[in-house]
């Protein structure tokens, strides 16, 4: 976890020159002074500035753009929002890690069309904006993932059980789903070898039952399952291991089923929001009867898009 130690540890750099030191607040208060008579040499050599540089900030609607490498890439407005969002993502249970938090930042700055100088090739922020904002909001505390137990990693004890029956109990009191409209959904993993052998007829007293098996290794499925208090079934995703999806992989699959490809064959936060849309297609939810998923804090969940879908 970051401390407030370490923060005051980072590098500052230093200001080499006194370019940009005006603000809004200045000019608003040469503009006022002007207007009261004052010569604008007076007021800008009383402000410490070059006339030039005051008559050419009078000039403009606002004032000027900040100056150098270290310019913020959200405004405080646009910051807020999106901390507002990483708190909601907290309170889902989906704390993000730092690199997760670049991710999200790069995910916000492409979704609203933010001027950024992100790196475009791996879509995250940099190291730099993260210690920037972690500056900027010291009340945020980050976690780096460490080696722990699976039970600690998916936040099973008590005050973390407590924490998401009071979340759904709330949403139960708000919304007062019907179990039709309450679906958990989950993904799970089979093999195209089958690794567990099927009873076979053989004669009694027989010492041992052998069978020929493929020497095969077999290749990972992911398949994603939605299915509401009530038994009905979402149709299943599958997720292959390729670059390029072929419609031929799914054709006698499940009515309704649709098929994605990722080179892992694992999910990942675009193609949830592929089954977003799919489950979306299924489920029919509205704002006037919507629907409440339950699903587990993997990482490719914990997105802005996903939370904002």
């Amino acid at each position: 976890m970051r401390n407030g130690n370490q923060r005051n540890t980072m590098s500052r750099r230093e200001r080499k020159t006194d370019r940009q030191v005006c603000s809004e607040e200045t000019i608003k208060e040469a503009r006022k002074r002007i207007d009261n008579g004052e010569s604008k040499r007076a007021v800008a050599a009383s402000l410490g500035m070059a006339e030039s540089t005051l008559r050419f900030r009078l000039q403009q609607p606002h004032c000027a753009t900040k100056l150098g490498r270290f310019v913020t890439t959200f405004s405080p407005e646009v910051e807020k929002d999106f901390c507002d969002r990483l708190m909601t993502l907290d309170d889902m249970f989906y704390g993000l890690t730092p690199k997760r938090l670049r991710s999200a930042a790069y995910e916000y700055a492409e979704k609203h069309n933010i001027p950024h100088r992100f790196n475009k090739e791996t879509k995250v922020a940099g190291k730099e904006w993260l210690r920037g904002f972690l500056q900027r909001h010291p009340d945020i505390s980050l976690r780096q993932p460490t080696s722990t137990s699976i039970a600690r990693a998916i936040g099973f004890n008590r005050p973390q059980v407590e924490r998401f029956y009071l979340n759904l109990s709330a949403l139960m009191d708000k919304y007062n789903f019907p179990p039709q409209s309450i679906y958990n959904m989950d993904e799970t993993g089979v093999s195209t070898v089958p690794n567990k052998q099927p009873k076979v007829l053989s004669r009694k007293g027989k010492r041992s039952v052998n069978k020929i098996s493929s020497g095969e290794r077999g290749t990972n499925v992911t398949i994603v399952n939605a299915v509401s208090a009530t038994g009905h079934f979402i149709p299943p995703a599958f997720i292959f291991g390729r670059k390029k999806m072929k419609k031929e992989l799914f054709d006698a699959g499940p009515p309704g089923c649709i098929g994605l490809a990722s080179e892992s064959s694992f999910i990942n936060s675009d193609l949830f929001m592929d089954w977003l849309s799919h489950f979306k297609d299924h489920a029919k939810p509205t704002k006037e009867q919507p629907v409440l998923l339950i699903l587990d804090n993997h990482v490719s969940h914990c997105t802005i898009q996903a939370v904002e879908f």
